[in-house]
């Protein structure tokens, strides 16, 4: 079996045959694809994922894949049969946290995040894995743990694991009696297995070399997380597995920054290739009775988990209104108290392209504002229309941002995203990221810059979120400028959002690959009232790592435009977005 250090998805799929055709693992035909997933370690440079010499090594995905069958399972209808994974295990799971390599051997992923549906075998693997990591990694005196947010949900991936080990020959006899209640010990390596649980002692001082945190939508502190992460500081190659069901999109918990990290990772806006995640999911707008939905999020449809079972379940659903968020959590994996994603990124990324400022002149200029906190980011956006007479023209957004700068590194730190780099990248009439002295944005730079503006392309309104706003708007209301409060409701902010939605699904969208507008309209949700308006929901920037700022003084920005023109004719102009 040759290493590779490129890894195709016909290499994948050649390779989950070859074993398929060995025995190791179970061909499903399952042909979808999860609905969010991060990037895999790539040795390309420049690509997201990038490490230097890394390299694939198919042979450590079998060595667990033979390891799997000196298992056998202990409860439900494959009871005593050998455990064989399913070939979406391997390929979404398994495979690329064991085969991605350093250089030098060591397994680059050491986290991993599995988000799936109930009864899609997420319990299984981790028990196996749990076993592997103790007793077959060939780490010297390995620390694994079993974790969950009680006693009871620990003991029952530990008490799993442990049937297991008793079934296998091979493990009873090299454990040499080491297999207790509470504690599982594996002389030829002094490894140790035992269960932790967040309401449990025992948290802190560990020396982790692996670690399977069982649905962390239930952990309400993230002590026990932390103390399991920053634990394996002192092994060479530590895994930590983390597995769940959706949570009920609840702010401010470990699973909800846990799952920012990811969307930031899928985005583009965070490289980290340590960290590797995936999401088995329904789309959030699909029809959640319409079984081709169920598929899509259930990989293991018919095998781990029945259609029976799920017609049930959905019909309980259908009837009792209440129980809808349930199926929605626990059979599709969805947040059902979050907004939703708003635009697709693989649209806005189309029209990459850089636009001359030059050619902007003369051109009616609009300008949103949104100031946001002192310590944190503040965002003006200039939004040109096309030249009267040209309805097939371009709109152009040219945006800017601030951070106070004694804020940058703890800001970066906290959010994983890299405002620090971007302080020192060129954009428009500036840097990417502009920062002012001290540790509150100096709003004097804000006026500064759109008295500036206002010389070289005349601004006919400027759009502001009257929130904390009224000394800035006073002193620009003395500088001349037009003035207007956009209230950060439907009735403001529903023609707008549905605009830009419009004009970006139409494909006429370009933009300079300003990367901190992009990741501010990825982090974008909207909500929806009763009348079908819309609006984006402004995350808590105290805990949450999204940020909005640039989609927010766009979209006032594109507001006044709208006042004074009325609706887009068509054809629908293109938007042209510049900066970086």
């Amino acid at each position: 079996m040759t290493a590779r250090r490129c890894w195709t998805e016909q290499q994948w799929a050649d390779q989950l045959d070859e074993w398929a055709e060995a025995g190791l693992i179970e061909r499903t035909g399952w042909t979808g694809a999860p609905f969010l997933t991060t990037p895999e370690p790539t040795p390309e440079p420049g690509a997201p994922g990038f490490v230097e010499g890394a390299w694939f090594d198919p042979s450590a995905v079998e060595r667990f894949l033979r390891f799997c069958l000196l298992l056998r399972h202990t409860l439900g209808k494959w009871a005593g049969a050998s455990v064989r994974l399913f070939d979406w295990q391997v390929r979404y799971q398994v495979g690329p946290a064991l085969g991605w390599k350093h250089p030098d051997g060591t397994r680059i992923i050491r986290t991993v995040i599995v988000l799936i549906p109930r009864k899609n075998g997420k319990s299984t693997l981790a028990s196996v894995l749990s076993l592997y990591l103790w007793c077959a990694d060939r780490e010297a005196g390995a620390e694994v743990y079993a974790a969950a947010g009680d006693r009871q949900q620990a003991r029952r991936v530990y008490d799993a694991a442990k049937a297991m080990a008793e079934t296998s020959s091979a493990i009873r006899k090299r454990a040499a009696g080491g297999i207790k209640r509470s504690v599982m010990e594996y002389p030829p390596t002094s490894a140790i297995f035992r269960a932790l649980s967040s309401d449990g002692g025992r948290q802190h001082g560990l020396n982790v070399s692996g670690a399977v945190i069982d649905e962390l939508h239930v952990h309400k502190h993230r002590g026990l997380v932390d103390a399991l992460e920053t634990g394996t500081g002192s092994r060479v190659q530590p895994l930590v597995w983390i597995i769940s069901t959706a949570d009920d999109g609840t702010t401010n918990t470990i699973f909800a920054e846990k799952y920012e990290y990811l969307q930031a990772l899928h985005g583009g806006h965070v490289d980290d290739p340590s960290t590797f995640g995936v999401v088995f999911a329904a789309d959030p707008a699909a029809d959640p009775f319409d079984e081709a939905t169920w598929e899509a999020a259930n990989p293991g449809l018919g095998l781990t988990v029945s259609r029976d079972y799920l017609r049930r379940q959905a019909n309980r659903a259908r009837v009792t209104p209440g129980y809808l968020n349930e199926f929605l959590r626990l059979h599709l994996n969805v947040r059902t108290k979050t907004g939703a994603r708003w635009l697709d990124l693989s649209a806005w990324d189309a029209g990459a392209g850089l636009v001359d400022l030059d050619a902007l002149d003369g051109r009616p200029c609009f300008a949103g504002l949104d100031l946001s906190a002192t310590t944190d980011l503040t965002s003006l956006s200039l939004w040109f229309p096309p030249p009267d007479g040209d309805p097939d023209g371009e709109h152009v957004w040219v945006p800017f941002f601030w951070l106070p700068e004694d804020n940058v590194a703890a800001i970066a730190r906290r959010t994983r995203v890299p405002f620090d780099r971007w302080a020192e990248q060129p954009g428009p009439l500036g840097r990417l990221l502009r920062t002012t002295e001290g540790n509150v944005v100096d709003y004097r730079a804000v006026r500064n810059l759109i008295t500036q503006i206002n010389r070289r392309w005349p601004i006919t309104a400027l759009g502001y979120d009257p929130w904390n706003a009224t000394e800035t708007i006073n002193e620009l209301a003395d500088d001349g400028l037009v003035l207007e409060p956009v209230r950060q409701g439907y009735a403001s902010l529903s023609p707008p959002s549905k605009a830009l939605e419009r004009l970006v699904l139409a494909g006429r969208v370009r933009h300079g690959g300003n990367p901190i507008l992009r990741y501010c309209i990825d982090c974008t949700e909207v909500r929806s009232d009763e009348n079908g308006n819309v609006r984006p929901v402004k995350p808590d920037t105290r805990t949450s790592a999204k940020r909005i700022d640039g989609t927010i003084s766009g979209l006032n920005a594109l507001a006044m435009h709208l006042l004074r023109s009325g609706p887009e004719t068509k054809p629908e102009p293109r938007i042209r977005v510049i900066g970086g």
